[in-house]
């Protein structure tokens, strides 16, 4: 309402200005509103007849009075445009309306009912089709729309209730919903071209400030003016002109204008082909020569008609160096396509290029380049470091492209190589293993000799992706695949790339929600003596069951938690249900998987405390597992937290070992209780003599250190039977038990039967593992 009426307050001078075009608008339809008005007079005097009487003669006698009214103030204003208009003037307009309405108003009160069927309907056509057009005539004035069709609504309304039919109840409803919709639209309009009006000032003022600042320029600037006659012979010729030329007065006589710039300028075809058709031509740019001694010039010029009536004449225009002007031009391109670190293409620019090679249908290939372990270069030896090993593989980058190759650096430690050429030399598997070679050389910068290493991801361009975002998205989608692999390696975009995303974005969706809601739940899978098979102790594993997705590994939802920052909140669930549960299991310990991230956390010790206190657990039964992959965080900080966790009295064990980056460096160091031989040597213990081998090592490895060993998913006798053989301590698989929920796991150790399903979480052999050179990080149980 505010923007519809906002003409009906004085405001600033561009308002006036637009109430003045509206009126000037309106001014324009007088004649034909008017007209109009009287022929629909005639009508109503047609249909009323004689049973008007003297009320029809007044009526006529008023609508020719507005009528008058109208016309004469169009004459007076006829050929006369305002510039400017007050508020009185549209409140003028209003009055008007508003009298043109009460007559057309006071024609449906007043001889609707009288007058016959037929009489009705042409009254009732006549009376609508006035207030339409009438409503949107005046729609730039809105005050003076909605009294005239406000007016004559009331009017038709007073004749239907004075007809007194049951019927016109309806026609009543639709005569309202009509002036409404009718009121509404030219609400709309006026509104449309109010804001039309603004915006085209608010253009014209943006315009002026251009014009302004490009007349400055040309003032302070030394243009040259020249004419040639038909032939492109110079007939103006100036000092400043031979200057720019680069010739005397006296040469200019010789010079033909059209020629010498084809001579000189490469790009001058726009201008021969303007000269040849007779067309004026307008800020037309010429390089004039090559290379860092180059010019560019702006030319505009027109033909001049000739006086004698032939068809031809000369020519006559300006020239207008722009040299410092299209530098600074061509300094911004290249800026804005351009890395300023690096010098290779940035992201916009690579991506242009990509558009327009899908625009042309050409197919080509996109590898997406990530820097491995960069980040330990920039923190260990300053940004600055950083900076130049950017500029190094950058360098090493551009040294390997082909015909048809763009490099490009999209930020931070993120490249790109575009391949668009027709018939490269190297495939593109093997281009991104050159690339991945050659980056894993070192680079000397000073006396440090450092080591990057990258993971590529590829994708095709072709016609099954639909633009330039989903080809970014495809080669992003196999660099995080070529990275959570192992790193140094290259993954080229398969469609199940692009369903596991959005498998891994719905999980991660719903990990807040199941939170919330209580849909994890904690499992137990015993540990027991390897020689009595007695319980010892219990493994909490993480299990989650949702109402739609169904049974979510752990391999996918502790990824995710730990992608989208809640793994802390899922590891602080799993503390307080397992000490809950160390509550109810008298005299069994419960060993709880905790996450790198969450290990890593500055309050996690106080945090485990808090929770022992308040569920007064003895720390001796609470057991944490962490993976091997801590090895490769901050090692020192994670160092401090353990021994922290064993003062406190908790014990510690080191989970999947054998399959990582242990050392015994790391044992030594580390204060780990107990070692998990994982169960990828178990299955292979009654098959390969070496994993026996291997397998005995690490348990006499562990005596040595005083830790004991947990043999982790032990199937059969025969794999007991080894273990036995090679003295492991504990035991832990299917062939004991399998994980189960707290209820079945106290039936199973008071020797009642486990009834219902079964979980087979803990055994499955996922396919993500299989690509895998290190584990990933499982906390809460393996997805072994």
């Amino acid at each position: 309402m505010r923007r519809t009426f906002e003409l009906y307050a004085e405001g600033d001078g561009e308002s006036a200005r637009i109430r003045a075009e509206h009126l000037n608008q309106l001014a324009r339809l007088t004649p034909l509103l008017m007209v109009a008005n009287v022929v629909a007079g005639g009508f109503v005097w047609l249909a009323v007849g004689p049973a008007g009487g003297v009320a029809l003669a007044v009526w006529l006698a008023l609508l020719g009075s507005v009528v008058l009214l109208g016309l004469v103030r169009w004459w007076h204003g006829r050929g006369r445009t305002v510039r400017k208009a007050s508020v009185r003037g549209l409140h003028r307009g209003t009055l008007h309306a508003a009298l043109l309405g009460l007559c057309w108003g006071w024609v449906a009160a007043q001889w609707f009912p009288a007058v016959h069927e037929a009489e009705r309907v042409l009254l009732a056509t006549m009376v609508a089709g006035m207030l339409g057009a009438g409503a949107f005539a005046l729609a730039m004035l809105p005050w003076a729309s909605l009294a005239y069709v406000g007016l004559i609504v009331v009017g038709g309304l007073v004749a239907l209730i004075r007809a007194a039919e049951p019927l016109y109840l309806a026609v009543a409803v639709m005569l309202l919903a009509y002036g409404a919709v009718v009121s509404l639209a030219s609400m709309a309009l006026a509104r449309q071209a109010t804001a039309l009006r603004r915006a085209r000032y608010s253009q014209a003022r943006q315009q002026q400030v251009v014009s302004l600042l490009l007349r400055d320029f040309e003032e302070n600037s030394s243009d040259a003016l020249w004419e040639t006659d038909a032939e492109g012979r110079l007939m103006h010729r100036s000092p400043r002109l031979a200057a720019m030329l680069g010739l005397s007065i006296d040469k200019l006589r010789e010079v033909r204008l059209p020629q010498w710039f084809g001579s000189r300028s490469h790009d001058a075809g726009p201008l021969l082909a303007a000269w040849a058709l007779g067309r004026p031509f307008r800020d037309l740019k010429l390089q004039i020569g090559r290379g860092e001694s180059s010019r560019w010039w702006s030319l505009s010029a027109k033909p001049i008609t000739p006086t004698d009536g032939s068809t031809t004449g000369g020519w006559r225009g300006v020239i207008a160096d722009v040299t410092e002007a299209q530098r600074f031009e061509n300094q911004l391109r290249l800026q804005a396509e351009q890395d300023a670190l690096t010098g290779l293409a940035n992201r916009r620019s690579l991506m242009n290029a990509a558009q327009a090679a899908m625009s042309l249908g050409r197919a080509g290939w996109l590898l997406s380049i990530d820097l491995d372990h960069f980040k330990v270069i920039n923190d260990s030896s300053g940004h600055s470091t950083g900076d130049e090993v950017l500029r190094v593989v950058a360098g090493r980058l551009q040294a390997l492209v082909e015909e048809g190759d763009l490099v490009g650096r999209l930020g931070g430690d993120e490249f790109a190589m575009l391949r668009l050429g027709d018939s490269p030399r190297r495939a593109p598997q093997a281009m991104a293993a050159l690339i991945i070679d050659r980056l894993s050389e070192p680079i000397v910068i000073g006396v440090k000799r450092l080591h990057v290493g990258a993971s590529v991801g590829l994708a095709r361009l072709d016609g099954s992706v639909a633009n330039v975002e989903d080809l970014m998205v495809n080669a992003d989608l196999a660099l995080y695949d070529a990275k959570r692999s192992g790193r140094a390696r290259s993954v080229v975009y398969a469609n199940a790339l692009g369903a596991a995303s959005r498998r891994m974005h719905t999980v991660e969706q719903a990990l807040r929600e199941g939170l919330g809601q209580g849909q994890f739940e904690l499992h137990f899978q015993p540990k027991v003596d390897a020689r009595t098979l007695l319980p010892l102790g219990v493994e909490a594993l993480m299990r989650w069951e949702h109402p739609q997705l169904g049974s979510i590994s752990p391999g996918e939802f502790i990824p995710a938690a730990e992608r989208c920052g809640l793994i802390h909140e899922l590891g602080a669930l799993a503390l307080q249900q397992a000490c809950l549960a160390v509550r109810q299991l008298p005299g069994l310990s419960v060993a709880v998987n905790v996450s790198p991230l969450q290990l890593m956390e500055p309050g996690f010790v106080a945090s485990v405390e808090h929770v022992l206190v308040q569920t007064s657990v003895a720390p001796s039964l609470l057991h944490l597992e962490v993976t091997e992959s801590l090895m490769l965080e901050d090692a020192q900080s994670a160092l401090k937290r353990l021994h922290a966790l064993r003062e406190l009295g908790l014990q510690v064990a080191l989970d999947d070992f054998g399959t990582g980056f242990s050392s015994l460096a790391y044992l030594r160091a580390f204060p780990f209780h107990t070692l998990k031989i994982d169960r990828s040597f178990v299955r292979s213990l009654t098959e390969h003599a070496d994993a026996r081998a291997i397998v005995n090592t690490i348990v006499q490895m562990a005596g040595v250190l005083g830790m004991r060993t947990v043999a982790e998913g032990v199937e059969t006798d025969r794999e007991l039977a080894v273990i036995r053989a090679i003295r492991c301590d504990e035991v832990q698989g299917y062939l004991v038990a399998r994980p189960m929920p707290l209820g079945k796991l106290q039936d199973w150790l008071a020797g009642r039967p486990i009834t219902g399903p079964q979980d087979d979480v803990d055994s499955r052999i996922m396919p993500w593992r299989l690509t895998q050179m290190s584990p990933p990080t499982t906390m809460f149980g393996n997805d072994l």
